[in-house]
């Protein structure tokens, strides 16, 4: 019998830590940090959580949100992303970028996750913006 131990589950655990007007998306407990510096409030990712009716799986606390769900993770993250670039910044446009992750298929989701963080581990945050800009302009959220 052990005693003391903990064992380690498989369920998925992401962490958003915020300063300021800035998120730090970790992946896990341990380990670096997916994406920094990406530009959005913590309300302003807990109301399209609430858009999302996510809120069972996600934990608010003091410095950030605790994300149980891998998928919800990486739907925040995109937003994040999306909206981090915007200049003009607006309840409707923001609302538009909320519904275009929210409607995303499984492999469009995966697809802008993994180039977000491909972009943001070889050049950085601006490299973000570019992807996130053609992305808005490819769902029709900004026009050319």
């Amino acid at each position: 019998m052990l005693v003391g131990c903990r064992v380690l589950s498989s369920k998925f655990t992401g962490f958003i830590l915020f300063k300021g007007d800035r998120a730090c998306f970790k992946r896990g407990v341990l380990g670096a940090s997916d994406a920094s510096k990406l530009k959005i409030t913590k309300d302003v990712l807990l109301s399209v959580v609430r858009q999302f009716d996510a809120l069972a799986k996600v934990r608010e606390t003091e410095s950030g949100l605790w994300v149980y769900d891998e998928d919800l993770y990486k739907k925040l993250l995109v937003f994040s992303a999306f909206y981090g670039s915007v200049k003009v910044r607006s309840a409707l446009r923001t609302l538009k970028l909320a519904e275009v992750v929210k409607r995303m298929d499984d492999y469009s989701l995966h697809f802008w996750y993994a180039e977000i963080l491909e972009k943001y581990r070889q050049r950085g945050i601006r490299a973000v913006g570019r992807i996130s800009r053609a992305a808005r302009i490819l769902y029709g959220v900004d026009e050319k």
